[in-house]
Parts: structure tokens; C-alpha cells; sequence
């Protein structure tokens, strides 16, 4: 009986990797043990950086590995015409000279109209010329709230060629490194993207365990990462749970596990493979 106890053991050991099962027995479980749990850094955002408008690249400002901020200009498309645009709704906003007219030849009719009235008040003039005088000037009146309207729409115009020059102009939205460069100087681009951009700060820990350890991690806990390849960023490192998957693979019996590790300085790389052990609150 013992020998088939022990068979049974045997055979129960091998249907699990024998590293996952001794880092979950000396990791998880807080067992002592030297082994630890694999894991891999991975950026925490990643950016296919395109255009929200077709055309051709006129310049780009960044390359293959260099650091970009939020917000920073990275790209711009071909934009005479859209340049040539604003620079007419400009010009219409500003100019004042019809909207000027229009409140001389206002004010000239109220003017008119008052000396009228008094004319029209000792029955000087008739009440027909009267009537003309008080119809001038309500249309002169008119033609000068026109030209106010036409001078808002004129100065929304200028906005509306203002974003669409700036819809040709193509911004970084995360802090990150610039990994990918796909297109040159030159190039059209419709839908494919320009460039991609990794955030590298803070770092994502990817770690995947069995599932009957599903309920022993939590957000919040922290771990131990210690990367595979000998860099600048020996020491180890401490991450700290961010998300636990609910829905666990059923296929493989496992569940995913991502923490967030700080990478002030960009010292730690990505997309390598590390060991994490999970260390005591």
C-alpha cells in the first residue's frame, strides 16, 4: 500500500511544472523554500501613435529610442492648406471695418430720427416721412446686429480652422520611450500608425499561477522581483499587486496576476523575464 501511495504522490507532482508547485508551496503559502515564482516586465501602457487625418508626413521630431512627454508634438502632416485657412478666418474675425460702418449709419438714423421727431411734433414733416425715417433707421439698426452675427461666425470659423490645422499635428498622449518608428518624411499614412511608445514608468509584473491559489492574492500585496539578466537595476526591486484576474483560464488551470513596480529613471528594462517572491506585510 505504501508503494502505491507513494506512486500516487509521483504522479500527482508531475502534472504540474515542479518549479510552479515548490514557488507556490515556498512563495504563497510562506513556506521556506529557494525557490521563487517566474514572472516578466512588461511595459505598463503601449501606444500604436497614429493620425485622426489622412496625409503626407512633413516632419517628425523623434526617433527610435528617445523619450517623449505627454503632450509633446512628435509628428506633423502636410498643412499649407489648412495653415492657408486659419490665416483667412483670422483675418475675417479681426476686420472691423463693415460692423463699424454698419453702427455709424445706426447711430447717424437714431440721430436723424430724433431731429425728426421734433420736426414731426410741430407738424413740420408728415406722418409718411415720419414712418420712412423711423423704418431706416430700425434697418440700419438690423444690418448692424448682422454684421455682429457675422463677426462671431466669422471668429467660430477661425477656431474650427484652428482645430483642424491642429487635427494635422500628432501628440504623444502618455510619457514614454519611443520603440517603433514606422514611417519617414515624405509618406502617407491613413490609418496605420506613425510611431509606438511605451510608458516604462511604472512597469507592469506579469505573473501567471494555478488556480487553487486563487484566492491567496490580493491587491495590494507586494513582492520581491529580481530580474534574470545582470543590469545597472540589480537590487531587488519591490512591486506591488495591482489586479487579480476573477476569470481564470480553464484550459491551463491557471489565472493571471499583474503588479506595478516603479522604474523612476528608467533603469529597469522591459520585456524581460524575472523572479518575484512575495514578501510578508
Amino acid at each position: 500500500m505504501s508503494f502505491v501511495k507513494n506512486a500516487a504522490q509521483i504522479i500527482a507532482l508531475t502534472l504540474l511544472p515542479c518549479s510552479v508547485y515548490a514557488n507556490n508551496a515556498a512563495s504563497i503559502l510562506g513556506e521556506a523554500d529557494d525557490h521563487s515564482l517566474d514572472c516578466l516586465i512588461e511595459p505598463s501602457e503601449v501606444v500604436e501613435l497614429g493620425s485622426s487625418v489622412p496625409g503626407l508626413v512633413d516632419q517628425l521630431f523623434f526617433e527610435r529610442n528617445n523619450f517623449v512627454n505627454a503632450g509633446e508634438v512628435v509628428a506633423r502632416l502636410d498643412s499649407r492648406v489648412e495653415l492657408a485657412t486659419l490665416e483667412l478666418a483670422i483675418a475675417r474675425a479681426e476686420t472691423d471695418t463693415s460692423l463699424n460702418l454698419r453702427r455709424e449709419n445706426a447711430a447717424f438714423g437714431l440721430r436723424t430720427q430724433k431731429r425728426n421727431q421734433r420736426l414731426f411734433n410741430e407738424s413740420t414733416i408728415s406722418a409718411q416721412d415720419m414712418d420712412k425715417v423711423k423704418t431706416e433707421t430700425y434697418i440700419a439698426q438690423l444690418q448692424a446686429r448682422q454684421e455682429e452675427d457675422n463677426k462671431r461666425i466669422a471668429q467660430l470659423e477661425a477656431v474650427r480652422a484652428q482645430q483642424a490645422l491642429e487635427r494635422r499635428t500628432i501628440r504623444s498622449p502618455i510619457n514614454g520611450v519611443i520603440v517603433e518608428q514606422y514611417k519617414s518624411v515624405g509618406e502617407y499614412i491613413e490609418a496605420e500608425p506613425v510611431y509606438r511608445i511605451a510608458n516604462l514608468d511604472p512597469l507592469h509584473v506579469e505573473l501567471i499561477l494555478p488556480v487553487d491559489q486563487l484566492n491567496t492574492i490580493e491587491p495590494g500585496m507586494k513582492a520581491e522581483i529580481t530580474l534574470d539578466i545582470a543590469t545597472q537595476a540589480d537590487a531587488p526591486h519591490i512591486a506591488v499587486v495591482k489586479s487579480v484576474d476573477r476569470v481564470a483560464d480553464a484550459a491551463s488551470g491557471t489565472f493571471g496576476v499583474m503588479l506595478s513596480m516603479p522604474n523612476s529613471g528608467l533603469r529597469i528594462p522591459s520585456g524581460v523575464r524575472c523572479n518575484l517572491n512575495f514578501v510578508e506585510q
